[in-house]
């Protein structure tokens, strides 16, 4: 960390946090005006990571999931989806072209590039060129942090050398101190004086996230320098502007930048960013949260969630309350009464009234982005609250039916799309907008959606929520194939699973002792009692539903724990037309597969003829007829996340 950070902490250190913080923000004054509307900057800061705690270190878990979170490196994929997933975008992620990646970051400071450019929403015209370089930072340093593979840290170290020689001539190309960004300065004009322009705190945002994650999993100190010197920036430029400017500014889509900030306060001790990470507080979608009400119809689903993220930091590093209930009132409020069955939200980006499911099914469903950072939520709340079943439950669905899928298996780069669509005849294919192949997710240098960036960081963190821990031992969250090194005593623990083909999981200690607790999650979706064998033996009362299996003893090389998870197919009606219903097999939801036949309408499913037809691979048969048919058809329903390149149906009438 260069000197004028820690001076700077230093200094701070001295003073109380509300010392700290009044004298750091510049314009706090300034934001009375937001007091009258139901918000009040917080003014003070905590420490609520207990003084010599073990921690992951990852600053991005939150306070709570520095010691409820394991480092990426204490969990290995083993031989599954995920890890052919990941190994995919590993693939992608070294074969970018760190120079292409930077050819406008170059241009924008008056530097010759030899690059090709990239097309999408790279190419240099487009408005929120750079972003995907933000992503490439974070997914390299994520894979880097799970696998070890010491190319993809020194992709991140040159990445991040030539951004601070970017930033470094800031001044030199008529930027103020610490810009740095593949277009001009001229855009934060634009946005101040209303005039039109695309999202330019949002890359901001991608550039601190990745620049951090570099810093964090990498050990890159440079990075935590240059996100540093990005972060004052944001400081000076906001901190220029009064209460209604800002938030007339923040009607533009801003991303999570102020977890980014946050971030930077919790690495820095530096109060400033923490003070310019409440300037940030949207009141028109923060308050009606706080009050716990649902004013989410209209909103651009992606452009808030990340807010959210921002507001549970925030609420960690202040323990000013409100934020807390702005971010778990709004999951409660999305995972209720704006999800799908897959554990998506949006129609075409936009939340729709709520509890309207059949009603607003389109091919446009589901962006990913949109689960990208639920997950992210969904896992900040688990570690503050880990017994909750629920947030597990919901962190699953999302997981092995979206975010799984989002990739295809048949692309050596394993491409991602940009929505789940789940109207009759959905293909998941590269919307309109971005391609005209309907076989095709995404493309090496000519997409570059935002959901192509954020798929590079999803496929690298398959590993981040399998397990969790406190005090008394382990938390087995997910059911994949991996292991957990975990325990004083150097304990590794393999999960064998062929989940959700085989409805069980076996726990077998390869390595080490520990005496600690050992945590089953025992769904909300089993099908009946969880049984248990440890080392052969049936363990007494089993478990059920909503409840975690825990046994407690002193673990052993070659001890074992099975734990069985029945499953049973199931309909699920949807709110607003209980004749429109999913079918789903334990949390797993199943589509039929309808080929190259698109389906113009609602087919209707004879559930009496539901049969299981296959274990390896998951296959179930069923009878539908298409409307005006005079009779029905047999369908194959298989998970959705297996079905590629071919048309299916998720909802039917019944």
């Amino acid at each position: 960390m260069n000197s004028r950070l820690v001076t700077r902490r230093a200094f701070i250190g001295t003073l109380s946090g509300a010392a700290a913080v009044a004298l750091m923000s510049g314009t706090l004054a300034d934001d009375r005006r937001a007091v009258a509307a139901g918000f009040r900057p917080s003014g003070h800061v905590r420490d609520v990571v207990p003084a010599g705690a073990p921690s992951s270190g990852y600053v991005a878990d939150g306070t709570a999931g520095l010691t409820a979170a394991f480092p990426l490196a204490s969990v290995e994929l083993l031989a599954s989806r995920f890890r052919a997933n990941q190994t995919r975008n590993t693939d992608y992620l070294l074969f970018l072209d760190p120079d292409r990646m930077l050819h406008t970051f170059r241009l924008n400071v008056g530097l010759p590039s030899s690059a090709k450019p990239c097309g999408g929403w790279e190419a240099p015209s487009s408005l929120i060129r750079g972003h995907c370089t933000g992503h490439l930072m974070s997914g390299l340093a994520l894979s880097y942090a799970n696998t070890g593979n010491p190319a993809l840290a020194d992709k991140g170290r040159y990445i991040v050398s030539q951004l601070a020689r970017f930033q470094a001539r800031a001044a030199s190309a008529g930027f103020n101190s610490g810009y740095l960004s593949a277009f001009p300065e001229s855009f934060f004009d634009r946005l101040e004086a209303g005039l039109s322009v695309w999202s330019p705190y949002y890359m901001i945002h991608k550039f601190l996230a990745g620049l951090i994650d570099q810093h964090e999993l990498v050990g890159n100190a440079q990075a935590l320098d240059v996100a540093a010197r990005l972060g004052d920036w944001v400081g000076w430029r906001t901190g220029r502007l009064d209460y209604p400017l800002m938030q007339q500014i923040l009607q533009t889509e801003h991303g999570g930048i102020a977890e980014s900030l946050t971030n930077l306060f919790r690495l820095t001790g530096d109060a400033s960013y923490l003070a310019t990470a409440e300037r940030f507080y949207h009141a028109v979608v923060f308050d009606p949260l706080a009050r716990d009400e649902d004013r989410l119809f209209g909103l651009h689903a992606n452009t808030n969630i990340p807010k959210m993220v921002s507001c549970l930091r925030i609420w960690e590093e202040t323990g000013n309350q409100r934020y807390h209930d702005i971010a778990a009132n709004f999951w409660r409020i999305v995972t209720d009464h704006h999800s799908y069955i897959v554990g998506g939200t949006s129609n075409y980006e936009h939340w729709q009234a709520p509890d309207v499911v059949a009603g607003q099914l389109s091919n446009r469903t589901c962006e990913n982005c949109c689960s990208y950072n639920m997950l992210k939520l969904t896992r900040l709340l688990h570690f503050h609250q880990p017994g909750r079943i629920d947030l597990v439950d919901h962190y699953e669905r999302a997981l092995f039916n979206q975010m799984l899928g989002e990739q295809d298996p048949d692309s050596a780069h394993g491409f991602n799309i940009y929505y789940t669509g789940l109207s009759p005849g959905a293909f998941k294919q590269q919307p309109s907008f971005m391609g005209t192949d309907p076989n095709v997710y995404s493309t090496d240098y000519t997409n570059f959606s935002c959901d192509h960036g954020t798929g590079m960081e999803t496929q690298a963190k398959f590993a981040d929520t399998i397990y969790s821990r406190d005090a008394q031992g382990l938390f087995v969250n997910l059911f994949i194939p991996s292991e957990v090194t975990c325990g004083d005593g150097g304990l590794t623990i393999r999960q064998s699973t062929g989940f959700p083909e085989e409805p069980r999981t076996r726990l077998t200690v390869v390595s080490g002792e520990a005496a600690m607790a050992l945590r089953v999650r025992i769904p909300f979706w089993v099908a009946g009692p969880a049984r248990a064998w440890l080392n052969g033996t049936p363990l007494g009362a089993p478990g059920t539903a909503g409840s975690w299996l825990t046994v407690e003893r002193d673990w052993r090389p070659g001890d074992s724990l099975v734990v069985s998870l029945p499953m049973r197919l199931s309909l699920n009606p949807t709110p607003d037309n209980p004749a429109v219903q999913a079918v789903t097999y334990g949390p797993i939801v199943l589509s039929g597969a309808y080929g190259r036949s698109a389906a113009t309408a609602m087919p209707q499913l004879d559930a009496g003829s539901l049969a299981q037809i296959s274990a390896q691979p998951l296959m179930f048969e069923a009878t539908a007829r298409d409307k005006g048919a005079p009779q029905g058809e047999s369908v194959a329903l298989i998970p959705i996340a297996q079905t590629q390149h071919q048309h299916y149906n998720v909802y039917w009438l019944t």
